[in-house]
C-alpha cells in the first residue's frame, strides 16, 4: 500500500486539537483554521492524532508525519509496505510554493501551518527533524528567497548547525537562503531553556 492523494483525502479532517487551542486563545479564527487545514491536506487518525502529509511539488504525499512516527515506519511494522517503495522525504507543505511568495522554513509542521495565518506574506515549510534535512530537499525551491527559523536552545547548537547548513546550500542550489537570528538576541533564558521555536516566541510576546 502506497500514499496516493485519494488516501489524503479519504483521512482529511476540519478540527484539530492544535488548532482549537488557538482559536480558544483568541490567535486565529475558525475561518482561518478551516483554511490552513484546507492548504495542507491536513488529516485525522481514528485516534484522533493529525496526519501532516509529505506533499510534494508534483502532488505526490511521498510520507506521512503522525505523532512521533511516520507512515511509512507504521507500514513497515504491519507489513503493508512494498518493497519497491523507497521511501523519501520532502519539506511539508512544498505543494504550496508557486514562487510568488518568500518561503519560511521552520521544524514543526504545526508551526508552519500556524505561522501561515499569522504571516501569510509567506509560504511556510516545515523540516520535521534536522536528520531529514538533506541538501536535495532544497532543490524545488531554486531561485527562492528563503528564511529558516531554527528552534533555540541553551547552547545556540541549533542555530550554529543551520549556519553551517546554509553554507553548504549556497555551493549546491540558487537560492537566497539565511538564518534568522531572532530566537538567538530576543529569547529570555527560560526560552531557551524550553528551546522554544518562532511560534512560541510569537504567541508568547503576545500574552
Amino acid at each position: 500500500m502506497l500514499p496516493s492523494l485519494p488516501m489524503v483525502e479519504a483521512c482529511r479532517a476540519s478540527e484539530f486539537d492544535f488548532l482549537q487551542v488557538l482559536i480558544g486563545q483568541g490567535v486565529i479564527t475558525t475561518e482561518q483554521a478551516l483554511h490552513a487545514a484546507e492548504c495542507y491536506r491536513l488529516g485525522k487518525t481514528k485516534t484522533g492524532r493529525t496526519i501532516f502529509w509529505m506533499i510534494d511539488d508534483m502532488m505526490t504525499p511521498l510520507d506521512a508525519h503522525i505523532g512521533d512516527g511516520w507512515l511509512s515506519q507504521m507500514l513497515k511494522a504491519r507489513e503493508e509496505l512494498l518493497a519497491y517503495w523507497t521511501v523519501k522525504h520532502c519539506l511539508f507543505g512544498l505543494h504550496l510554493v508557486d514562487g510568488s511568495k518568500p518561503i519560511g522554513i521552520v521544524e514543526s509542521e504545526a508551526s508552519a501551518v500556524i505561522l501561515s495565518e499569522l504571516y501569510p506574506e509567506c509560504v511556510w515549510l516545515a523540516y520535521a527533524v534536522n536528520s531529514h534535512l538533506v541538501m536535495d530537499m532544497l532543490a524545488p525551491l531554486q531561485g527562492s528567497t528563503v528564511t529558516i527559523y531554527p528552534r533555540t536552545d541553551p547552547t545556540m547548537s541549533n542555530y550554529v548547525f543551520f549556519l553551517d547548513y546554509a553554507k553548504q546550500a549556497e555551493q549546491y542550489y540558487d537560492i537566497r537562503l539565511r538564518i534568522d537570528n531572532t530566537l538567538e538576541l530576543h529569547a529570555t533564558e527560560e526560552q531557551k531553556q524550553r528551546c522554544i521555536d518562532i511560534v512560541d516566541f510569537v504567541l508568547d510576546s503576545a500574552r
